[in-house]
């Protein structure tokens, strides 16, 4: 952790033991430099959903130890719309950019090794010299609703009216893929490489190429993995 994260965390120590422990809620603050990195989480986050207390009490929290026990349908839908919220939070005025509230519902392994289903409150408290996200608060607690078979569910709020925000951040794809775009993601799958699947259409692996940058754009993801499950969780390559 640097001095300035130090120095800005500091202030809010108490107040986030506090929080914890008066709603018995799972609290965590994170610093944003283009990855997550965790500085603080609430000790019954172990006690809760079965990370490693050691870890946690050295702060020794990596982003994709959080991930590990998310369930894996709702982390690739968390990791899509965390995406395009960051692109809808610059399109905010500056002095907008601190009143929203994110709240997700998604799976997660509790410590009996279980998927329960947990409300997740995402919002940034502070931001860097340049207007960047730099300080985002995290609250978890267990959902009301423990139905096994929904998926995540995800709204906007307007913090400083209590509003919930019209959102089209949508985890859909915007445009569903084309023919001849399915049939290359299927070969990908398969373990193709962009010279052989030239070779097998008869096409140019330029032409390969550019039918897989638009796969990734159309389903709103950022690499050929993040696709494939998205696509298989879509059920387009059955």
């Amino acid at each position: 952790m640097n001095l300035k994260s130090m120095v800005n965390l500091d202030k809010y120590i108490s107040y986030l033991e506090l929080l914890s422990q008066v709603n018995n809620s799972c609290v965590f603050v994170v610093e944003y430099d283009n990855v997550f990195k965790y500085h603080y989480m609430s000790p019954n986050f172990s006690t809760f959903f079965g990370y490693d207390s050691n870890i946690i009490d050295c702060h020794l929290i990596g982003e994709e130890y959080i991930k590990s026990r998310i369930h894996p349908d709702d982390l690739l839908e968390i990791t899509i719309i965390q995406k395009r919220l960051m692109e809808l939070w610059y399109d905010q005025a500056i002095e907008k950019r601190l009143d929203f509230k994110h709240i997700y519902e998604f799976r997660i392994l509790n410590s009996d090794e279980k998927y329960v289903r947990v409300v997740y409150q995402s919002h940034v408290i502070e931001m860097d010299e340049k207007y960047n996200p730099y300080l985002i608060l995290g609250i978890i607690d267990l959902s009301p609703n423990q139905s096994p078979v929904e998926s995540l569910k995800f709204r906007a709020i307007d913090i400083k009216k209590g509003d919930i925000v019209p959102s089209n951040v949508d985890i859909k794809p915007k445009t569903s893929l084309s023919k001849r775009e399915i049939e290359i993601l299927r070969m990908v799958y398969e373990g193709m490489l962009s010279k052989e699947i030239s070779d097998k259409l008869s096409i140019s692996i330029h032409t390969v190429n550019g039918h897989r940058q638009r796969i990734l754009e159309k389903l709103g993801v950022d690499n050929v993995v993040e696709a494939i499950n998205y696509a298989r969780k879509l059920r387009l390559l059955d």
